[in-house]
């Protein structure tokens, strides 16, 4: 126990200029043998008067997507798993712009610079549900992590100003995407004009770019959607088109083991006739479903036309036989053409003001 004690003075002496006594040495190895020190390994000090046992430190966040959290130990980074696999582009489409538009951003940082002007960016996607908004995400995600970049989460306005202060006083110059999903909620549970300070300031921060999606643009204030330097740009991510349904199949079909060029036949053109105003989610869903769950083609396409409508109770109380996804008494939600023509009409009346 004598000469693993004096192997562990020695280490903490010649590689960390620590010096222990015996007892704390004994108790630092009685520790690790019950595994209850966390893997504690070296220690930490803020003012080289008082240390903490610490375990393994690294110099810098590896690259990737990271959640914001504390606890009683204070603010910590925890590094989240995200796949892109399987993910495509799809060209001359709004999303296609939102990526080229992120790429051009990071490479221009000399300009910025030359010009004093603060080097950060803010861009809205807005459009219905399962449009691609989260897919365009998950791609600049890729390509700010292959470029050494850290994708960050929102989370309390606050909270978050401080975070990205310690990340910034660490890693000065690595590329930095904060990811607002549903900016709608994010507004709804934070005060309006703290998010709008955040995205105004962020202290000396810079090197950022803001990356907000909604589904409800009409639910954002004024002040968040038409103030450049907040959000600069705003995309509409809508359904897509017959180009894009007909290169999206194709990557699905080729997963099983399909010739892309034998698709050109009937059967992929049905499949993207049908498909008309539906959006990405509902393209993985019919694959799904007729594909590997072999559901009868003609059915899956009536189910996922029904889900343009909202069930209503009062069919409930009519013939049971009508209450079905489709029904005919179910409520209309509104298709995506309505949704546009109304975001374009917002835009221009603001665009007047």
């Amino acid at each position: 126990m004598r000469d693993r004690e004096a192997r562990l003075q020695s280490l903490l002496q010649s590689n960390f200029d620590i010096s222990v006594d015996s007892g704390a040495a004994q108790n630092l190895l009685r520790m690790a043998e019950n595994n209850s020190s966390g893997g504690y390994i070296q220690w930490m000090s803020s003012d080289n008067k008082n240390f903490r046992p610490a375990t393994q430190t690294v110099p810098e966040l590896s690259p990737g997507v990271y959640h914001v959290g504390s606890d009683m130990s204070g603010l910590f980074f925890s590094k989240i798993a995200v796949s892109t696999e399987g993910l495509i582009r799809l060209p001359d489409t709004n999303s296609d712009k939102v990526i080229e538009e992120i790429r051009s951003f990071w490479e221009k940082e000399p300009l910025f610079r030359e010009n004093k002007l603060a080097y950060k960016r803010g861009l809205l996607l807005h459009g219905p549900p399962g449009s691609g908004k989260t897919a365009t995400a998950r791609i600049v995600t890729e390509d700010v992590v292959e470029r050494g970049g850290i994708v960050v989460q929102f989370f309390d306005p606050e909270g978050f100003a401080g975070a990205l202060r310690v990340l910034r006083e660490i890693q000065p110059d690595v590329p930095v995407v904060v990811l607002m999903e549903d900016l709608d909620s994010i507004l709804q549970r934070y005060l309006e004009s703290s998010v709008i300070n955040l995205l105004d300031g962020v202290g000396m921060i810079d090197k950022v770019l803001f990356l907000a999606t909604t589904n409800y643009p009409e639910r954002l204030g004024e002040r968040v959607v038409n103030r450049p330097s907040r959000f600069d740009r705003r995309f509409y991510i809508g359904p897509p088109d017959a180009e894009s349904r007909k290169l999206f199949l194709k990557h699905l079909f080729s997963k099983q083991g399909e010739d892309p060029k034998s698709m050109t036949s009937g059967k992929l053109d049905r499949w993207v006739a049908d498909t008309e105003g539906m959006s990405i989610a509902h393209l993985k869903e019919l694959y799904v479903a007729v594909v590997i769950l072999e559901t009868p083609y003609e059915e899956a396409v009536k189910i996922l036309r029904g889900m343009s409508l909202l069930p209503n109770s009062e069919q409930y109380k009519g013939d049971q036989e009508e209450v079905v996804d489709s029904g005919p008494v179910a409520v209309e939600e509104g298709n995506a053409e309505d949704y546009k023509e109304a975001a374009i009409s917002e835009m221009e009346g603001r665009a007047r003001l």
